[in-house]
Formats: C-alpha cells, structure tokens, sequence
C-alpha cells in the first residue's frame, strides 16, 4: 500500500466507492494517524481498531463496504456500512 493512495478519499475528495472498514483502517494505521488500540465506530457499535483488522474472529462487518463516514470529534473514526 502506498501514501500516496488513499482507499477512502479519490482525487476529488469524495468517498471511494467500495472500500472496506478493514482497507481503511489498514492504511490509517500503516501510515501512523491512527493506530490498533483506538476505538471505531461501525453503525453506532464500538470496536478496537485491531479486533477489525486481526485474527480469526474478526467481525463480518469489518469486510463491508463503507457507505458514509461521519464526524467525529478528537479524531474518531465513525462509518457507516
């Protein structure tokens, strides 16, 4: 994965069509602005960033496309599948 490909945001700033909560968050942690401990909001329930990206019992909803990502304040990370 590259810096300079971002799997959430195209060019013109919109949201990729078809990028998962598992591809984002694997590039927001590869590149050091956010890391596996934090917490992420998936349609309202809490998960840590790394129970969405490792193991085997990794959440289903990890594998969703994301269809919205919503504010958050301090940097949370909200989507929506």
């Amino acid at each position: 994965m590259e810096l300079d490909y971002d799997p959430l945001w195209d060019e013109s700033g919109d949201l990729r069509q078809g990028c998962t909560v598992r591809e984002a968050l694997t590039w927001l942690t590869t590149f050091g602005s956010h890391s596996a401990g934090e917490c992420v909001y998936v349609n309202g329930v809490g998960y840590t960033a790394g129970r969405l990206l490792y193991g085997p019992n990794r959440p289903e909803i990890a594998d969703k496309p994301i269809c919205r990502v919503c504010d958050g304040y301090y940097r949370q990370l909200n989507f929506s599948v």
